[in-house]
């Protein structure tokens, strides 16, 4: 593995709940260089809220021929090949991962992640921590909010940016990862 890298992940999901993920943008980070991107839509079967329509602009029939979760899951595994997860809202992202297993009848595998919200709270002075708020806090352009691979993408140069206040990624593993397992709950 490569000393310093790790996947950047985003869900958009169709509804409120946590196994109704549509989309999903992934980058691979190595040594501080973007290496491949994984994106796909993801069929739900499950309602799309006009609400959520309105945040990310997917329709149900966007999806209708798209696979399933459980379709995807095996190659978002291979993508992220154990490399440590960054969410910009892990809490949210991390719980969607493990409700979609979940209901997929799959078993979560041991996955290392941390959130890059929480990180920037603890190492920058921001108003506001949002992604959209950080992008512009380091005057970073970003087009197409609520796009999961254009979130990824910004939540990998916020990470890069606040991995320059830390002596590596180990350190910031060791502080603020967690794992995401099948005998934890969330």
């Amino acid at each position: 593995m490569a000393h310093n890298a790790y996947i950047a992940l985003d869900f958009e999901t169709a509804n409120n709940k946590r196994t109704s993920i549509c989309s999903i943008g992934m980058v691979k980070i190595i040594d501080h260089q973007l290496t491949e991107s994984f994106y796909t839509l993801i069929n739900p079967n499950d309602f799309f809220a006009a609400r959520n329509i309105d945040v990310h602009g997917i329709h149900p029939s966007d999806v209708a021929n798209a696979p399933t979760f459980k379709e995807v899951f095996p190659y978002m595994l291979d993508f992220i090949e154990y490399l440590p997860i960054v969410a910009h809202n892990a809490a949210f992202d991390m719980s969607v991962l493990h409700a979609s297993i979940k209901a997929a009848h799959m078993e979560t595998p041991d996955l290392t992640y941390f959130c890059s919200c929480q990180l920037a709270r603890r190492t920058v002075s921001s108003q506001r921590y949002g992604l959209k708020h950080m992008m512009d806090y380091y005057n970073l352009d970003f087009h197409g909010h609520h796009d999961a691979l254009n979130d990824a993408k910004a939540c990998a140069m916020i990470t890069y940016r606040l991995l320059q206040h830390y002596p590596n990624l180990q350190n910031i593993l060791d502080i603020y990862g967690k794992q995401l397992r099948d005998k934890d709950a969330l």
